[in-house]
């Protein structure tokens, strides 16, 4: 075997994969900047498969072509932007959720990026408070509101898909709560729990291929405290000394949510935020929510 054909086998062995699956195509495209961010500069060891489910009973065949031709031409079109070669997948479903995870769970994928925007929180008093309205809300009514007893989101950190496809999946998933997602110069990444510390493996790739500006959170002591965390940013402060810093106060204001273009966060903070009524909730900016496998 000629050393060319090796390397090439090697590298397909330790390409890092990642499945983007959306509905709307416009989040499909967002999706896609985030996947890019992750990756932009190791693309001979990366490759994103991009799909589209469409429910069964409402694709006609004799239409599907034209369907699935409208459904990708945005993220084609954003691929070509980024330089980011894709593949796509296409099918129509009788459980989009369970094809999701088997698609995900079968094809070897390192990482699973599903997309919440403003549709699926509309007329909801959570999409209100996490900004999704078009009219001008105070939103310290609304956490009052929800602390006076009205359920947020049937008292869940997410919908009904979403949990599925978590619960179901047996690799790691990021749900982007896309708020105008663009770009990820700075971002924001709060440890609540030493197990939180798995985030900081993001927080390295986008620092590693998008020069990201990382802001972590130390919200209780948990890095302070933590020999292990402390050396994995010490180990990142040696190599990108201007890329990331650690903050230790609790109290994170509006100002500085509206200087970050995207906030990390482990579901079971996520959780925590929502359980506790954050008044974070309303002013943060798009966030990617982790679960890990």
């Amino acid at each position: 075997m000629e050393k060319k054909e090796i390397t090439d086998q090697l590298s397909h062995l330790h390409k890092y994969k990642v499945l983007l699956s959306f509905g709307n195509p416009k989040r499909g495209r967002s999706l896609l900047r985030l996947a890019n961010s992750f990756i932009k500069r190791q693309k001979a060891n990366t490759s994103v498969t991009a799909m589209h489910l469409s429910p069964a009973n409402e694709l006609h065949h004799l239409k599907a072509a034209e369907y699935e031709r409208e459904s990708f031409t945005p993220i084609i079109k954003e691929s070509e932007e980024l330089n980011q070669k894709i593949l796509t997948l296409f099918k129509a479903s009788n459980d989009i959720d369970s094809d999701i995870t088997e698609v995900a769970n079968k094809g070897e994928y390192d990482l699973l990026l599903i997309g919440l925007g403003q549709s699926i929180f509309e007329g909801s008093l959570f999409g209100r408070i996490l900004g999704f309205t078009t009219r001008l809300i105070n939103p310290g009514k609304l956490i009052n509101k929800v602390k006076a007893g009205e359920s947020i989101f049937e008292s869940s950190p997410l919908d009904e898909r979403t949990r599925n496809i978590l619960n179901k999946s047996k690799i790691p998933v990021g749900v982007l709560i896309d708020k105008n997602f663009s770009k990820t110069d700075k971002v924001f990444l709060p440890i609540f729990e030493e197990n939180d510390g798995f985030l900081i493996d993001y927080a390295q790739k986008l620092i590693n291929n998008s020069d990201s500006q990382i802001v972590i959170l130390d919200a209780n002591s948990k890095i302070k405290n933590s020999p292990a965390l402390k050396e994995r940013i010490r180990t990142i402060e040696q190599k990108a000394p201007n890329n990331i810093s650690v903050l230790r106060e609790k109290i994170i204001d509006k100002e500085f949510f509206n200087r970050q273009d995207l906030m990390i966060i482990s579901i079971d903070s996520w959780k925590n935020l929502i359980d506790s009524k954050s008044t974070w909730l309303p002013i943060i900016p798009s966030a990617l929510i982790i679960k890990e496998s």
